[in-house]
C-alpha cells in the first residue's frame, strides 16, 4: 500500500475509533474535535465509511455499522491469545471469586478483549471491547511498569484524574510502577472508580514487554490490601501460565496453576 493510502487508513481507523458504548452515536463535528483531523477530510472519510456500511447515518448523527461485526468472529477464532487464555479467565475468576479480564494495550489506552463476571451479587462487570487508561488500574500499571514505551504513550496523553485516588503525579506514579516490577503484579484501589480495586499481572511476551495484562477487578469491601496480597500471587502465576503456554517464557520458569 502507497504512503497516501496508508494515511487514508490510518485516519479512517481513528474516526472509527471515536466510537465506544458510552458514546456510539456522534456528528462529525464530534469526530473532527476528537481526531483533530480537518472537516474536509473528515467529511470525506465518514462518507466512505458509510458507503462502505461501518458506519450508519441516522439524522445528523453517525453509529458504527453491522459489518464490523463479520470480523469479530474470525479476529477472536484466529488469535492464539485469546484461544490460550480463555480458560485461564474463567479458572482466576473462579479461583478468586471475582472478575477476570484480559487486557492488550493500544497507544494510551487498553482494551478488556476477554472477560469472566464474577458470580457474587454485588460485582465489577467489564465487556469486551471497553476501553480504559493505563494509569488508572491495575492492569494498566502492569503495561507501564514492563514497557516504556506504554509508560510514554501514557505521559504524552496525560493523566487525568478520575477519583482522588488516581494517581497523577510522575514521582508517584514512577515508585507505584517500582514496586510493580519488583514483586510482578500490580495493586490499585479506587483509582478509575470510589469503590472498586483491582489486581493485575502482566503477559509477557517475547522481547520482555507484556502482550496482554490479565487482571481481576472487585469492590473494596472484598478486594481491599490483605485480599490483593493473597490474590497477588495468583494472578502472576496465571499470567505466567499463559505466557509459558503460548511458548514465551523458558520450561524452567514456568509455573502451572
Amino acid at each position: 500500500m502507497s504512503e497516501p493510502g496508508v494515511r487514508v487508513l490510518g485516519r479512517a481507523c481513528a474516526v472509527l475509533d471515536c466510537f465506544t458504548e458510552a458514546e456510539p452515536c456522534l456528528g462529525v463535528a464530534d469526530i473532527r474535535q476528537r481526531t483533530g483531523l480537518p472537516a474536509t477530510t473528515v467529511a470525506r472519510i465518514v462518507t466512505t465509511l458509510v458507503q462502505e456500511g461501518l458506519l450508519v447515518r441516522e439524522g445528523d448523527d453517525y453509529r458504527v455499522g453491522l459489518r464490523v461485526l463479520v470480523w469479530s468472529a474470525p479476529a477472536r477464532a484466529g488469535s492464539s491469545l485469546l484461544g490460550v487464555a480463555r480458560p485461564f479467565v474463567e479458572q482466576l475468576r473462579d479461583v478468586t471469586g471475582e472478575s477476570a479480564g484480559l487486557y492488550v494495550r493500544q497507544d494510551h489506552t487498553r482494551v478488556l478483549v476477554e472477560a469472566a463476571s464474577s458470580h457474587h451479587s454485588v460485582i465489577y462487570r467489564g465487556y469486551v471491547g471497553q476501553v480504559l487508561p493505563l494509569h488508572a488500574g491495575a492492569a494498566g500499571k502492569c503495561f507501564m511498569a514492563f514497557d516504556d514505551q506504554a509508560l510514554t504513550a501514557a505521559a504524552t496523553a496525560g493523566f487525568e484524574r478520575y477519583t482522588d485516588s488516581t494517581v497523577v503525579e510522575r514521582d508517584r506514579l514512577d515508585e507505584q510502577l517500582a514496586l510493580v516490577r519488583e514483586r510482578g503484579w500490580a495493586y490499585s484501589e479506587s483509582e478509575r472508580e470510589v469503590g472498586l480495586n483491582s489486581v493485575g499481572a502482566p503477559i509477557i511476551g517475547f522481547g520482555g514487554r507484556p502482550e496482554a495484562v490479565l487482571a481481576i477487578g472487585g469492590p473494596s469491601t472484598r478486594l481491599d490490601q490483605a485480599a490483593a496480597e493473597r490474590v497477588g500471587p495468583i494472578v502472576a502465576a496465571t499470567a505466567n501460565a499463559i505466557a509459558a503456554r503460548m511458548g514465551h517464557v523458558p520450561a524452567e520458569e514456568r509455573v502451572d496453576v
